[in-house]
């Protein structure tokens, strides 16, 4: 027992100490690579890396492309590619038809949707829809194009996040994990009382359990990498929205005709709902009234009443 504690003890100061060193190296890249080999170092931390790559907070940036459309300097890192996208469409069924298609011809797959009813305008109700489709991250920009020839793109923001410092930090993790699991193995092969091995598995338990989380980490992110997440509303609408920036005299124009349209569809369904519901306001009058005339009928029956004995009141006084 007092051979073995000294001995896991020290795997773990080692394998702590890798870890810390990782960590710092973390925050100074060029640190981290000493030593490394040529290759190992360009393929993490190229020379044409943009500056700017770094400076967004959050950890996304505006993506730099070449004519040909392919990101400069990133192929080699560690990157995941998103997007997010507004459109419009005159044929909400087809359109739904056509993004399937797309979807699956890309070898992509939807994760989440959802479908409803933005309300009517003249007389046709109109529907929206809200996706959340996978698509493998090399085919993200063709993907973008064919789905904007099939609608009126209203909005379309891409970005993207380098995880490349994270995902080769939790790789140095893993990897003295490893080693540190490896050694304590053999430890438990030479492990003579069972307060030994108890020790011994107990640390073993740990260390296997920091090997699961670091191996969901590094399966997250090569699922995040390999698979561009698109977020897409899908509104249908009557007529299109302008892309082109309106001139002042279009744009009040617009605003008008919509606002008699929308006018137009107020009148239209007041109408359709007084004359829908015609029959309930009918008996709901007559039974109004019925109640009113049998009120003012017992009210008058007071009233007489009371003139009545007013009256017999009045002829029983003696005269004097």
């Amino acid at each position: 027992m007092k051979r073995i504690i000294p001995i896991i003890l020290i795997l773990a100061l080692v394998c702590a100490s890798v870890g810390c060193a990782s960590k710092s190296a973390a925050s100074r890249p060029e640190a981290y690579y000493e030593g490394s080999s040529a290759a190992y170092d360009s393929a993490y931390y190229p020379e044409e890396m943009p500056a700017e790559s770094m400076n967004d907070s959050y950890g996304f940036h505006e993506e730099s492309k070449t004519a040909s459309g392919q990101v400069p300097a990133l192929s080699n890192r560690k990157i995941i590619r998103n997007a997010d996208m507004t459109i419009e469409t005159l044929a909400f069924d087809t359109f739904v038809d056509q993004l399937a298609a797309s979807v699956g011809s890309f070898g992509g797959y939807v994760e989440s949707s959802s479908v409803g009813n933005r309300g009517y305008r003249n007389g046709q109700q109109l529907r929206y829809a809200n996706y959340t489709i996978r698509i493998p991250a090399e085919q993200l920009d063709t993907f973008l194009n064919t789905v904007s020839d099939l609608g009126n793109v209203t909005s379309l923001n891409t970005g993207l996040k380098d995880v490349t410092t994270s995902y080769v930090d939790s790789e140095k993790h893993l990897e003295s994990l490893r080693i540190e699991q490896q050694a304590l193995m053999e430890i438990l092969a030479k492990a003579e009382t069972v307060e030994d091995i108890i020790t011994v598995q107990d640390r073993l338990t740990y260390v296997r359990y920091e090997i699961e989380s670091y191996e969901a980490i590094l399966r997250t992110y090569d699922d995040q990498i390999a698979l561009s997440s698109v977020s897409m509303t899908v509104n249908e609408v009557e007529k299109e929205t302008p892309v082109e920036k309106e001139t002042f005299g279009q744009e009040v124009s617009r605003r008008f005709k919509e606002s008699l349209s929308d006018v137009g569809d107020s009148c239209k369904n007041f109408a359709a709902g007084f004359l829908g519901n015609s029959p309930i306001i009918l008996v709901t009058v007559l039974i109004l009234g019925a109640i009113a005339l049998v009120i003012i009928l017992i009210i008058k029956g007071i009233k007489k009443h009371y003139a009545k004995k007013r009256a017999k009141a009045q002829n029983n006084v003696p005269k004097v």
